[in-house]
Protein backbone atom coordinates (compact mmCIF):
# COMPACT_ATOMS: atom_id res chain seq x y z
CA UNK A 1 0.00 0.00 0.00
CA UNK A 2 1.09 3.45 -0.54
CA UNK A 3 2.12 5.35 2.14
CA UNK A 4 0.88 9.24 2.45
CA UNK A 5 3.40 10.18 5.18
CA UNK A 6 5.50 11.16 1.51
CA UNK A 7 2.00 13.70 0.40
CA UNK A 8 1.97 15.78 3.20
CA UNK A 9 4.13 18.53 2.32
CA UNK A 10 2.04 20.60 0.09
CA UNK A 11 4.40 21.23 -3.22
CA UNK A 12 5.54 17.31 -3.78
CA UNK A 13 6.62 14.16 -1.99
CA UNK A 14 9.73 14.98 -4.30
CA UNK A 15 9.95 18.01 -2.80
CA UNK A 16 10.28 16.53 0.55
CA UNK A 17 13.32 14.28 -0.33
CA UNK A 18 14.89 17.13 -1.82
CA UNK A 19 14.84 18.84 1.14
CA UNK A 20 16.06 16.09 3.85
CA UNK A 21 18.97 14.62 1.22
CA UNK A 22 20.28 18.60 1.06
CA UNK A 23 19.96 19.04 4.52
CA UNK A 24 21.79 15.65 5.44
CA UNK A 25 24.35 16.67 2.87
CA UNK A 26 25.20 20.29 5.34
CA UNK A 27 26.77 22.24 3.16
CA UNK A 28 28.85 25.27 3.66
CA UNK A 29 26.83 27.21 1.32
CA UNK A 30 26.87 31.02 3.17
CA UNK A 31 24.29 33.85 3.82
CA UNK A 32 22.11 36.40 1.90
CA UNK A 33 21.59 39.57 2.94
CA UNK A 34 18.29 41.86 2.37
CA UNK A 35 18.38 44.42 -0.31
CA UNK A 36 16.84 48.05 0.39
CA UNK A 37 14.02 47.71 -1.89
CA UNK A 38 12.93 44.26 -0.21
CA UNK A 39 12.33 44.64 3.47
CA UNK A 40 9.92 42.06 4.09
CA UNK A 41 8.86 41.75 7.97
CA UNK A 42 6.83 38.51 9.15
CA UNK A 43 4.42 37.53 10.93
CA UNK A 44 3.29 34.44 12.73
CA UNK A 45 -0.40 33.22 11.24
CA UNK A 46 -3.05 32.07 13.93
CA UNK A 47 -2.99 28.48 14.78
CA UNK A 48 -4.42 27.06 17.83
CA UNK A 49 -2.36 26.58 21.27
CA UNK A 50 -2.65 22.71 20.62
CA UNK A 51 -1.28 23.32 17.48
CA UNK A 52 2.88 22.59 17.16
CA UNK A 53 2.94 22.92 13.60
CA UNK A 54 1.71 24.12 10.05
CA UNK A 55 1.63 25.98 6.98
CA UNK A 56 0.43 28.98 4.95
CA UNK A 57 0.02 27.29 1.25
CA UNK A 58 -1.00 30.11 -0.82
CA UNK A 59 -2.15 33.61 -0.55
CA UNK A 60 -4.64 35.28 -3.06
CA UNK A 61 -4.92 39.13 -4.21
CA UNK A 62 -7.06 39.75 -1.04
CA UNK A 63 -4.59 38.84 0.99
CA UNK A 64 -6.57 35.74 2.41
CA UNK A 65 -4.66 32.69 2.70
CA UNK A 66 -4.98 28.66 2.78
CA UNK A 67 -2.63 26.20 4.74
CA UNK A 68 -3.28 23.80 7.61
CA UNK A 69 -1.93 23.15 11.07
CA UNK A 70 -1.39 19.77 12.71
CA UNK A 71 -2.08 19.03 16.31
CA UNK A 72 -1.83 15.25 17.86
CA UNK A 73 -5.04 14.29 16.62
CA UNK A 74 -4.39 15.12 12.63
CA UNK A 75 -3.89 17.69 10.15
CA UNK A 76 -6.76 20.79 9.68
CA UNK A 77 -7.00 22.41 6.49
CA UNK A 78 -7.91 26.19 7.43
CA UNK A 79 -7.45 29.89 5.51
CA UNK A 80 -6.64 33.04 7.07
CA UNK A 81 -8.34 36.45 6.42
CA UNK A 82 -5.78 39.53 5.38
CA UNK A 83 -6.48 40.30 9.42
CA UNK A 84 -5.03 36.84 10.57
CA UNK A 85 -8.63 35.65 11.39
CA UNK A 86 -9.00 31.52 11.13
CA UNK A 87 -11.40 29.09 9.46
CA UNK A 88 -11.40 25.73 9.77
CA UNK A 89 -12.43 23.83 6.41
CA UNK A 90 -13.79 20.73 8.13
CA UNK A 91 -13.19 17.49 6.22
CA UNK A 92 -14.48 14.85 4.07
CA UNK A 93 -16.21 12.35 5.66
CA UNK A 94 -14.23 8.98 6.53
CA UNK A 95 -11.37 11.45 6.29
CA UNK A 96 -10.35 12.59 9.55
CA UNK A 97 -7.49 14.97 8.52
CA UNK A 98 -6.62 17.51 5.41
CA UNK A 99 -4.69 19.95 4.07
CA UNK A 100 -5.18 23.63 1.86
CA UNK A 101 -2.75 23.77 -1.28
CA UNK A 102 -4.15 26.73 -2.86
CA UNK A 103 -6.44 29.00 -3.42
CA UNK A 104 -8.17 31.44 -6.45
CA UNK A 105 -9.68 35.32 -6.22
CA UNK A 106 -12.78 33.80 -5.16
CA UNK A 107 -11.58 32.40 -2.07
CA UNK A 108 -12.43 29.04 -3.65
CA UNK A 109 -9.63 26.28 -1.82
CA UNK A 110 -8.51 23.13 -3.05
CA UNK A 111 -6.17 20.48 -1.15
CA UNK A 112 -6.77 16.76 -0.03
CA UNK A 113 -8.23 14.96 2.30
CA UNK A 114 -6.72 11.72 4.16
CA UNK A 115 -6.89 8.84 6.40
CA UNK A 116 -4.81 9.36 9.47
CA UNK A 117 -3.02 5.87 8.93
CA UNK A 118 -1.97 7.80 5.68
CA UNK A 119 -3.43 5.37 2.97
CA UNK A 120 -6.10 6.75 1.26
CA UNK A 121 -6.67 10.34 0.16
CA UNK A 122 -9.31 12.56 -1.86
CA UNK A 123 -8.84 15.88 -3.89
CA UNK A 124 -11.08 18.14 -2.51
CA UNK A 125 -12.78 21.83 -3.58
CA UNK A 126 -13.66 23.91 -1.19
CA UNK A 127 -15.89 27.35 -1.23
CA UNK A 128 -18.14 29.15 1.62
CA UNK A 129 -20.90 28.16 -0.06
CA UNK A 130 -20.90 24.43 -0.38
CA UNK A 131 -18.02 23.36 1.74
CA UNK A 132 -15.58 20.92 1.19
CA UNK A 133 -16.65 18.28 -2.11
CA UNK A 134 -14.57 15.79 -3.28
CA UNK A 135 -13.15 15.92 -6.51
CA UNK A 136 -13.58 12.48 -8.75
CA UNK A 137 -10.24 10.13 -8.91
CA UNK A 138 -8.69 8.20 -11.26
CA UNK A 139 -9.56 4.69 -8.98
CA UNK A 140 -6.58 4.41 -7.23
CA UNK A 141 -7.85 5.39 -3.45
CA UNK A 142 -5.13 8.31 -3.40
CA UNK A 143 -5.71 11.95 -5.11
CA UNK A 144 -4.70 15.68 -4.52
CA UNK A 145 -5.68 19.16 -5.54
CA UNK A 146 -2.34 21.19 -5.88
CA UNK A 147 -3.47 24.31 -7.57
CA UNK A 148 -6.57 26.15 -8.89
CA UNK A 149 -6.53 29.13 -11.38
CA UNK A 150 -9.24 32.20 -11.60
CA UNK A 151 -12.05 30.63 -13.44
CA UNK A 152 -11.95 27.61 -10.89
CA UNK A 153 -9.99 25.15 -12.69
CA UNK A 154 -8.04 22.82 -10.81
CA UNK A 155 -4.65 20.40 -11.20
CA UNK A 156 -2.77 17.86 -9.06
CA UNK A 157 -3.04 14.29 -9.48
CA UNK A 158 -4.39 10.75 -9.08
CA UNK A 159 -3.35 7.07 -8.95
CA UNK A 160 -5.13 4.70 -10.80
CA UNK A 161 -6.39 1.80 -10.35
CA UNK A 162 -3.38 -0.05 -11.49
CA UNK A 163 -1.09 2.20 -9.06
CA UNK A 164 0.37 4.47 -11.68
CA UNK A 165 0.33 8.00 -10.60
CA UNK A 166 -1.40 10.24 -13.23
CA UNK A 167 -1.53 14.45 -13.82
CA UNK A 168 -4.97 15.10 -13.96
CA UNK A 169 -7.11 18.62 -14.09
CA UNK A 170 -10.38 19.63 -13.39
CA UNK A 171 -12.38 22.20 -14.96
CA UNK A 172 -14.74 24.34 -13.42
CA UNK A 173 -17.87 21.69 -13.13
CA UNK A 174 -15.41 18.51 -11.51
CA UNK A 175 -14.94 17.21 -14.95
CA UNK A 176 -11.83 15.23 -14.88
CA UNK A 177 -8.95 15.13 -17.28
CA UNK A 178 -6.20 12.73 -17.28
CA UNK A 179 -2.81 14.56 -18.53
CA UNK A 180 -0.48 11.57 -18.06
CA UNK A 181 1.47 11.08 -21.54
CA UNK A 182 0.97 7.31 -22.16
CA UNK A 183 3.33 5.12 -20.13
CA UNK A 184 4.73 7.87 -18.03
CA UNK A 185 4.13 8.85 -14.17
CA UNK A 186 3.23 12.13 -14.08
CA UNK A 187 2.40 15.38 -11.64
CA UNK A 188 0.51 18.61 -12.27
CA UNK A 189 1.71 21.21 -10.06
CA UNK A 190 0.53 24.64 -10.99
CA UNK A 191 -1.82 26.74 -13.30
CA UNK A 192 -2.00 30.14 -14.42
CA UNK A 193 -5.50 31.87 -15.61
CA UNK A 194 -5.01 31.07 -19.02
CA UNK A 195 -5.11 27.26 -17.99
CA UNK A 196 -1.21 26.39 -18.58
CA UNK A 197 -0.32 23.53 -16.46
CA UNK A 198 3.09 22.63 -14.92
CA UNK A 199 4.78 19.74 -12.96
CA UNK A 200 6.67 16.90 -13.81
CA UNK A 201 6.60 13.67 -15.97
CA UNK A 202 8.73 10.45 -15.38
CA UNK A 203 8.98 8.60 -18.72
CA UNK A 204 8.53 5.38 -19.00
CA UNK A 205 11.96 3.87 -19.40
CA UNK A 206 13.36 7.02 -18.18
CA UNK A 207 15.92 7.62 -15.52
CA UNK A 208 14.52 10.96 -13.85
CA UNK A 209 11.90 12.95 -13.33
CA UNK A 210 11.77 16.81 -16.27
CA UNK A 211 9.70 19.50 -15.63
CA UNK A 212 6.60 19.59 -17.92
CA UNK A 213 4.55 22.28 -19.84
CA UNK A 214 0.66 21.58 -20.58
CA UNK A 215 -0.02 24.11 -22.84
CA UNK A 216 -3.52 25.38 -22.70
CA UNK A 217 -3.85 24.85 -26.17
CA UNK A 218 -2.91 21.35 -25.97
CA UNK A 219 0.68 21.64 -27.07
CA UNK A 220 2.97 19.76 -24.59
CA UNK A 221 6.49 20.75 -23.81
CA UNK A 222 9.22 18.59 -21.80
CA UNK A 223 11.12 21.89 -20.33
CA UNK A 224 14.51 19.73 -19.89
CA UNK A 225 17.12 20.37 -17.41
CA UNK A 226 20.29 22.59 -16.59
CA UNK A 227 22.51 19.36 -17.74
CA UNK A 228 21.66 16.82 -15.41
CA UNK A 229 19.13 14.01 -15.16
CA UNK A 230 16.87 15.38 -13.71
CA UNK A 231 14.14 18.37 -12.69
CA UNK A 232 10.16 19.41 -11.84
CA UNK A 233 8.27 22.36 -12.28
CA UNK A 234 6.20 24.23 -9.10
CA UNK A 235 4.73 27.24 -10.34
CA UNK A 236 3.62 29.39 -13.65
CA UNK A 237 2.53 32.95 -13.76
CA UNK A 238 0.05 34.74 -16.31
CA UNK A 239 3.46 35.35 -18.81
CA UNK A 240 4.45 31.78 -18.72
CA UNK A 241 7.83 32.30 -16.64
CA UNK A 242 8.04 28.76 -15.26
CA UNK A 243 10.01 28.01 -12.00
CA UNK A 244 11.19 25.32 -10.25
CA UNK A 245 14.16 22.95 -9.55
CA UNK A 246 16.63 21.47 -11.39
CA UNK A 247 19.85 19.21 -11.63
CA UNK A 248 23.44 20.55 -12.55
CA UNK A 249 25.74 18.27 -14.19
CA UNK A 250 27.46 15.85 -11.45
CA UNK A 251 28.95 16.94 -8.75
CA UNK A 252 26.90 20.42 -8.93
CA UNK A 253 24.02 20.21 -6.83
CA UNK A 254 20.82 21.17 -7.95
CA UNK A 255 19.21 25.07 -8.43
CA UNK A 256 16.16 26.80 -8.77
CA UNK A 257 15.54 27.70 -12.36
CA UNK A 258 13.33 29.85 -14.22
CA UNK A 259 11.86 28.87 -17.52
CA UNK A 260 10.97 31.62 -20.15
CA UNK A 261 9.47 30.53 -23.86
CA UNK A 262 12.17 32.70 -25.55
CA UNK A 263 15.01 31.61 -23.48
CA UNK A 264 14.54 28.28 -22.25
CA UNK A 265 15.58 26.92 -18.70
CA UNK A 266 17.90 28.81 -17.02
CA UNK A 267 19.45 29.12 -13.39
CA UNK A 268 17.31 31.22 -11.21
CA UNK A 269 20.31 32.43 -9.54
CA UNK A 270 18.94 31.95 -5.74
CA UNK A 271 22.22 29.51 -4.84
CA UNK A 272 23.35 26.24 -4.59
CA UNK A 273 20.39 23.77 -2.96
CA UNK A 274 18.10 25.78 -3.62
CA UNK A 275 14.64 25.63 -5.80
CA UNK A 276 11.60 27.72 -6.47
CA UNK A 277 8.01 27.39 -5.88
CA UNK A 278 6.00 30.16 -6.97
CA UNK A 279 6.44 33.44 -9.36
CA UNK A 280 3.90 36.51 -9.07
CA UNK A 281 2.70 38.30 -12.75
CA UNK A 282 5.63 40.86 -12.21
CA UNK A 283 8.22 38.63 -12.03
CA UNK A 284 8.81 37.93 -7.97
CA UNK A 285 9.90 34.26 -7.29
CA UNK A 286 9.77 33.14 -3.95
CA UNK A 287 11.74 29.77 -2.52
CA UNK A 288 14.32 28.16 -0.31
CA UNK A 289 18.15 27.31 -0.34
CA UNK A 290 19.25 24.47 2.31
CA UNK A 291 22.98 25.34 3.53
CA UNK A 292 24.97 23.88 6.44
CA UNK A 293 22.99 25.66 9.73
CA UNK A 294 19.47 25.32 8.19
CA UNK A 295 16.80 26.79 5.43
CA UNK A 296 16.96 30.24 3.79
CA UNK A 297 13.81 31.66 2.83
CA UNK A 298 14.44 33.75 -0.62
CA UNK A 299 13.01 35.97 -2.64
CA UNK A 300 14.23 37.19 -6.40
CA UNK A 301 12.85 40.86 -7.86
CA UNK A 302 15.13 42.29 -10.54
CA UNK A 303 18.20 41.74 -9.10
CA UNK A 304 19.95 39.24 -6.52
CA UNK A 305 17.65 37.02 -3.83
CA UNK A 306 16.89 38.69 -0.46
CA UNK A 307 16.65 36.22 2.38
CA UNK A 308 13.32 36.41 4.14
CA UNK A 309 13.59 37.21 8.29
CA UNK A 310 12.72 34.44 10.35
CA UNK A 311 9.92 34.00 13.35
CA UNK A 312 12.72 32.98 15.76
CA UNK A 313 15.74 35.35 14.37
CA UNK A 314 17.93 33.92 17.26
CA UNK A 315 17.42 30.17 15.94
CA UNK A 316 19.61 28.94 12.98
CA UNK A 317 17.13 30.31 9.65
CA UNK A 318 14.59 27.72 8.70
CA UNK A 319 12.01 29.27 6.39
CA UNK A 320 10.04 27.81 3.64
CA UNK A 321 8.06 30.18 1.50
CA UNK A 322 5.52 28.45 -0.36
CA UNK A 323 3.12 31.25 -2.15
CA UNK A 324 3.20 34.75 -3.49
CA UNK A 325 0.10 36.37 -4.58
CA UNK A 326 0.24 39.80 -7.12
CA UNK A 327 1.10 42.47 -4.77
CA UNK A 328 3.90 40.28 -3.17
CA UNK A 329 2.94 39.43 -0.18
CA UNK A 330 4.35 35.43 0.94
CA UNK A 331 3.26 33.22 2.90
CA UNK A 332 4.83 30.01 3.84
CA UNK A 333 6.59 28.35 7.31
CA UNK A 334 8.70 29.44 9.16
CA UNK A 335 10.71 28.28 12.52
CA UNK A 336 8.52 28.47 15.75
CA UNK A 337 10.16 31.25 18.19
CA UNK A 338 8.22 29.55 21.25
CA UNK A 339 10.60 27.62 23.25
CA UNK A 340 11.29 24.42 22.39
CA UNK A 341 9.53 24.16 20.08
CA UNK A 342 11.41 24.68 16.92
CA UNK A 343 8.73 23.31 14.51
CA UNK A 344 7.73 25.12 11.58
CA UNK A 345 4.16 27.30 11.77
CA UNK A 346 2.31 29.15 9.37
CA UNK A 347 3.68 32.57 8.39
CA UNK A 348 3.08 35.50 6.05
CA UNK A 349 5.81 38.20 4.65
CA UNK A 350 4.20 41.33 3.98
CA UNK A 351 6.46 44.67 2.53
CA UNK A 352 5.23 48.74 2.66
CA UNK A 353 4.56 48.67 -0.84
CA UNK A 354 3.32 46.30 -3.56
CA UNK A 355 5.41 45.20 -6.54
Amino acid sequence: MRHLHKLLLPISHLKGWFLLAALLASLSLGTLAARGDDTYTVQALTIPRSAFSGQASAVNEAGVSAGWYQTTNGWTAVSWSADNQLTRLGTLAGFPSALANSINQDGTIVGFAFTNDFLISRAFIWNSDTGMQALDDLGGNASLAQAINVDGTVVGWSYDAGGVLHAVKWDASGALTDLNPSGAISEALGINDAGDVVGWVFPAGGSASHAYLWRHDGIEIDLGTLGGPGSQAFGVNNSLAIVGVADQPSPLPPVAFIWRPATGMRALGMGANSQAFAINDFGRSVGLRVVNRGVLGLTRFHGPPAKLPDLAPNKPPASGPTGINRCGTIVGSSSSPIAPNGNPVPAIWTKAACD
